[in-house]
């Protein structure tokens, strides 16, 4: 059964008037103490791993758009593999990580990452790209991402230190930094060309393994370690979230990004470059670059603010404001205007999962942290890998892009106002 928590639903008048002053009291507790230095070996691995996630984001897209000129049911196909894994493996990963050493297990996903960001230098630079071996590509980088995202986000735990929200707006940030920077060097593809780019993707990824090493040893798990993962230890963390009145809302609205969110992102701005910007890979590594940008000013403001008092409530309006912002797509913008639109979607993006992130950390149990937080991964990369992805190219197959936008941000609306009004998730502290 999931623990207690502070994280509640409010029920009257008088405690949010009792709360109106903890964000004030949170920020002056918060900025009084300083980081340590484990949580900055951590944030840095973060960076490294998130530059070559925003290279990778731009580089495979165009490999996939741009140089294999693939029409829209194959975009989102090849997007798709990337996160088709994550169904399967990231359970398991979650799983794996409670179990093991989280930052040698990262260490070696860094390694990993790395070699196969060599297996594509080679695969393109002697001629063989080809869909196939694309998306063979893809489905190994997604089944390492499996393994990834429910280490580090149970690690920060165990670095973070008093303030969780601080820590994770902090990991957000750098993340989303990182991702920005790895988009910005993406672009340098334009006139590096795409394979020095890739070289440039790898060494990125590499970097991460030193700052890993310094992280100190978690205390011995080699008692659950020689434990067989059985069906129920797979499904423990699916229990725990859906269990629970705080987070089976939350992954509701997470299993809804997936879908309604991620899978345009990552299909739609690609084509939309190519075909009605008539843009290159400068153009799509400039909009890739705006939704990171969008996050850092959204994740600063958490920092800076000290807190989310109605964590709930603000989820509903992020998620809000990103469907509008994608609506506002499907009118044509001139070029400047996607920009602003996609900046101003990834500022909701980022108090989303800042708030999404935090009660997720604290409603975990100790050992079952890495667990709960692959559903939580799997509500986003699952779904965008089943459904979002590839419903977004045949949506843009029989609709086209800027009319695909429309349906993305209507739906989206229906579907949170829906859990908004069936679930208590709007009172959720």
């Amino acid at each position: 059964m999931p623990h207690s928590s502070p994280v509640k639903l409010t029920s009257d008048l008088t405690a949010d008037t009792q709360t109106e002053t903890a964000p004030l009291d949170r920020r002056a507790a918060s900025s009084s103490v300083a980081p340590s230095a484990d949580y900055l070996w951590f944030v840095a691995g973060v960076g490294s791993w998130f530059t070559a996630f925003g290279m990778q984001g731009v580089l495979f897209s165009w490999l996939v758009v741009g140089v294999l000129q693939a029409n829209a049911d194959w975009v989102g196909i090849a997007q798709s593999a990337l996160m088709l894994p994550s169904i399967l493996l990231v359970l398991l990963g979650g799983v794996v990580a409670d179990r093991s050493d989280r930052r040698s297990l990262l260490l070696v996903l860094h390694l990993l990452a790395a070699g196969l960001s060599g297996c594509l230098v080679l695969i393109v630079a002697q001629g063989w790209l080809s869909m196939s071996l694309l998306i063979g590509y893809a489905l190994c980088v997604g089944t390492v991402q499996a393994f990834a995202m429910p280490a580090r986000d149970a690690l920060l735990s165990e670095v973070a230190g008093s303030n969780m929200l601080r820590a994770v707006a902090g990991m957000t940030l750098t993340q989303w930094v990182s991702q920005a920077l790895g988009a910005l060097l993406a672009g340098s593809a334009r006139w590096l060309g795409i394979v020095p780019a890739l070289c440039m993707y790898g060494i990125v990824m590499l970097a991460g393994a030193p700052t890993l090493r310094k992280l100190p040893p978690p205390p011995s798990r080699a008692a659950e370690g020689r434990a067989r993962a059985g069906l129920g230890e797979l499904v423990a963390g699916v229990w725990e979230v859906f269990a629970s009145p705080v987070l089976r809302p939350l992954q509701l609205l997470v299993m809804t990004v997936g879908i309604g969110f991620i899978g345009p992102y990552m299909v739609v701005l690609p084509i939309l470059v190519r075909d009605f910007y008539g843009g290159d890979v400068a153009l799509l590594a400039a909009l890739n670059m705006a939704f990171p940008l969008g996050t850092i000013f959204g994740a600063g403001t958490v920092l800076w603010y000290g807190g989310l008092r109605r964590k709930g409530l603000a989820q509903v309006l992020a998620l809000l404001v990103g469907a509008a912002c994608v609506g506002s797509l499907s009118f044509g913008l001139p070029f400047w205007g996607a920009l602003l639109a996609v900046g101003v979607w990834g500022t909701s993006a980022s108090i989303f999962m800042s708030a999404g992130r935090t009660v997720f950390q604290e409603q975990a149990r100790p050992s079952h942290r890495a667990r709960v937080l692959s559903v939580y991964t799997l509500g986003f990369m699952g779904t965008t890998g089943l459904i979002g992805a590839p419903l977004a190219g045949v949506l843009v197959d029989w609709l086209g892009p800027l009319s695909t936008c429309l349906f993305a941000s209507g739906a989206m609306v229906v579907a949170v106002l829906g859990i908004a009004v069936c679930t208590r998730v709007t009172r959720l502290e």
